[in-house]
């Protein structure tokens, strides 16, 4: 996926701490729970039991952390998607709109010829992209960012 990321791997990321974040809590439960069911009584042992309730505590605040990072990473893989989508559209509208505009030139020059002469033939058909800075001959390739910049600029032209 280059420069964007795989956004299927960055959801995997997430399900393995995710994954990682269940196995601290339920090891934390059972180490609590071994502490609480030893026979042990005496103000050591209530602070001992004590003691681990706040580790508990405290591990469950660190994997709930572990579970606000896999949140992030997927919504920035959903951010990733919608990007990839975003220039997939941008990339198949625009050289569309150059195709289906090229061939409508040549039509409509050919009627008018017909019409008008020969002499008319390369003012009719100069396409409206000649000094654009985006052509046919220079989109860039399949999936690169710069789609963006492109569908910004033709949609400020009126093309998309």
């Amino acid at each position: 996926m280059g420069l964007y990321g795989d956004p299927d791997e960055l959801d995997r990321l997430a399900a393995r701490l995710r994954e990682k974040a269940a196995r601290i809590r339920d090891e934390a439960a059972t180490h609590e729970a071994r502490g609480h069911a030893a026979a042990w009584v005496s103000d050591g042992a209530a602070a001992y039991r004590e003691r681990l309730s706040r580790d508990r505590a405290e591990v469950a605040r660190q994997a709930a952390g572990i579970d606000h990072a896999a949140a992030l990473l997927t919504e920035h893989a959903e951010s990733v998607r919608q990007i990839i989508a975003d220039i997939a559209r941008i990339e198949r509208e625009t050289r569309q709109w150059f195709v289906d505009t090229g061939k409508s030139l040549v039509d409509r020059a050919d009627d008018l010829i017909e019409a008008a002469g020969r002499t008319l033939r390369r003012g009719l058909t100069e396409p409206p992209w000649v000094d654009w800075p985006f052509r046919p001959d220079n989109l860039p390739a399949a999936g690169d960012v710069r789609w963006l910049e492109v569908g910004r600029f033709l949609r400020g032209e009126g093309a998309l």
